[in-house]
């Protein structure tokens, strides 16, 4: 015998080593769940379950992203939540609660919209992304996002007693659009749970806290797996049935003219974050990686230029253009309604105005695809990840 052979397992002492039940599974890599990133997408009733889960076992580094605050009716799915939290951002509390129930986890906050204030550099930091969210809009985005960097992702959906655990694996097997029908397409700007019922009237499916412990188990448990290494299905489902206690696997289709199955490499990181700089300014760093000029897909429609037919007023406008109709579509000076120029692009070689990046609507830590005849650059503003992620670096 080998006396220099690792042993098979590790035998700690659980009056001091808070892991000590889980050295005992063969397989477990603790080392590996500490070093592990993992960014949980919805602070509510299943992001609860999951967080809470993540916590006990000691996932190292967590990013938390919500937009909303916590209410009343939340206490009753939500256990990193009391009432005293009301009116406060779900995300910052849940954050406390993680830290309380285990301090060696590391929490960062993203208190906003992951549709267009997340950006998709963030994703490439983690190893797996966790989606507890309620609507197909945000679906959307993280689905894209995880596509387009290859980091797994592990969706949960509730109904009342049923729910749904999915996992989709860039660039193999299918994707959540994949799933999607043209129904989902024309639902998209509205808040609607998956699988639909009471959400056209409330905006929210109402569930119970059994069903997001178990569905946010069956998340955390393939997660855990996909930590490790293991084999996880790409492009699969588990769906839950509360009514008959049956768990069914399901099998999607890779839908051939699916928008979203395209994956950022090169990608090149800018040491630069997105408020350093002007369009102008990007432009110039981006000559020493362009072989020829190009195009510079931005995130959101913009509006560029302002005119008036009655005034004949024209106004650089360079701000998203959906803001823009709402806020400013009435002319200054006369009160008209305006006619806008509109692009989702930018090109390198034109006459570019002197305009800061984020008036562009461009979120921290974004991936800008740039286009040219002859090849593709993703561009990251990796200057944005200390602050985005300032928790991890303590």
């Amino acid at each position: 015998m080998d006396d220099e052979a690792p042993p098979l397992v590790i035998i700690s002492d659980s009056q001091q080593d808070r892991y000590a039940s889980l050295h005992m599974i063969d397989w477990w890599d603790q080392e590996r769940i500490r070093n592990a990133r993992v960014m949980v997408v919805g602070a509510g009733a299943l992001g609860n379950e999951v967080l809470k889960n993540l916590a006990l076992l000691g996932v190292g580094h967590l990013l938390i992203v919500d937009v909303d605050t916590v209410e009343a009716s939340n206490l009753t799915r939500s256990v990193l939540f009391r009432q005293q939290d009301g009116g406060r951002p779900k995300a910052e509390v849940a954050a406390e609660g993680v830290r309380l129930l285990n301090p060696d986890v590391r929490v960062s906050v993203f208190q906003g919209d992951v549709i267009y204030g997340l950006g998709t550099g963030v994703y490439r930091q983690m190893d797996v992304v966790l989606s507890c969210l309620d609507n197909r809009a945000a679906r959307v985005a993280v689905n894209r996002a995880c596509w387009q960097t290859q980091k797994p992702l592990v969706d949960g959906a509730l109904g009342i007693l049923s729910g749904l655990v999915r996992t989709f694996r860039s660039p193999r097997g299918a994707c959540y659009e994949c799933t999607m029908t043209e129904q989902d397409y024309r639902l998209l700007n509205v808040r609607y749970s998956c699988p639909p019922g009471f959400a056209l009237v409330t905006g929210r499916e109402p569930t119970i806290p059994t069903t997001a412990s178990l569905i946010a188990a069956l998340q955390v448990q393939e997660t855990l797996k996909l930590l490790h290494g293991q084999e996880v299905a790409a492009g699969q489902a588990i769906y839950y049935s509360g009514e008959t206690t049956r768990f069914t696997r399901l099998a999607y289709p890779i839908r051939e003219d699916c928008p979203v199955h395209t994956v950022y490499d090169p990608v090149v990181e800018l040491p630069c974050a997105v408020e350093d700089l002007t369009v102008k300014q990007f432009v110039q760093a981006l000559a020493a990686f362009l072989e020829m000029p190009g195009l510079i897909l931005l995130p959101r429609q913009i509006a560029t230029i302002g005119y008036c037919p009655a005034c004949q007023k024209r106004e650089a406008i360079y701000r998203p253009y959906d803001e823009v109709v709402i806020r400013q579509s009435a002319c200054p000076d006369c009160g008209s309604a305006r006619i806008f120029d509109v692009t989702g692009t930018l090109a390198t070689h034109a006459p570019l105005q002197d305009v800061p990046l984020r008036q562009l609507a461009i979120p921290p830590y974004h991936i800008l695809p740039v286009r040219t005849d002859n090849q593709w650059l993703y561009v990251e503003f990796s200057g944005d990840k200390p602050g985005l992620l300032a928790a991890w670096q303590k």
